[in-house]
């Protein structure tokens, strides 16, 4: 019995580690200007650290990665989101370049439940509008820094409640 159970547990282990080190890869092949196998090469090998250091944080945090319901809406949205607080933070900029003071703002954000905190976490902090600074291990209740402005659509799917 426990060679399965710790098969299934590295059977997880390595399905997190796959699935951290595909998305950092498909992001730093994203940022690649002229696609060559050298740097396809260092970018693999930097996204295998980046996955890395994705599952210590991840489970230092006690964060969970299930949750996978939501997933594909989430991806589908993000790059709208990504768009929309890009488009936000160079107005702010532009603003802050002309005098103008932009401030933006702390608030408790409650994720939706079944979602994983890990990835949740993640792919809203990987939009220049929203940046989770904080989790509470007991529930799913998150501190996040906010661009002044509307949530986007990917922060509504992946929370409820609105911001506090």
């Amino acid at each position: 019995m426990t060679g399965t159970a710790g098969g299934a547990t590295a059977a997880a282990a390595a399905a997190e580690l796959f699935g951290w080190w595909a998305a950092a890869l498909l992001l730093q092949v994203l940022f690649i200007s002229t696609l060559s196998w050298p740097e396809l090469a260092v970018a693999a090998a930097g996204a295998l650290l980046a996955a890395a250091a994705a599952r210590a944080v991840r489970r230092a945090a006690t964060a969970r990665t299930g949750g996978r319901a939501r997933l594909l809406t989430a991806l589908l949205l993000f790059p709208g989101a990504l768009l929309t607080d890009t488009a936000r933070l160079a107005a702010a900029t532009a603003r802050v370049l002309r005098g103008h003071r932009v401030t933006g703002r702390f608030h408790t954000v409650r994720l939706r439940p079944g979602s994983g905190t890990a990835w949740v976490c993640g792919l809203l902090s990987a939009t220049p509008g929203l940046y989770v600074v904080d989790l509470d291990p007991a529930g799913p209740t998150v501190l996040a820094h906010t661009l002044p402005g509307r949530p986007t659509a990917l922060e509504r799917a992946l929370t409820t409640g609105g911001r506090r």
